[in-house]
């Protein structure tokens, strides 16, 4: 135990940053794929006309 506290607690409150950054890899995987099926081209095409907009 580290200070009183079972090592599977400790190990447990230690981790969660590395979930945390696996999980937002694996999110942004998904999200990209997503984004790639979908057809952007119309909102492309009337970004690009606007002025000042993605010059």
């Amino acid at each position: 135990m580290i200070i009183g506290m079972p090592i599977s607690t400790f190990f447990g409150i230690m981790i969660w940053p590395f979930v945390y950054i696996i999980l937002a890899f694996v999110v942004y995987g998904i999200m990209k794929k997503q984004d790639d099926e979908i057809d952007d081209t119309e909102f492309e095409q009337s970004v690009k006309g606007r002025r000042g907009a993605a010059e």
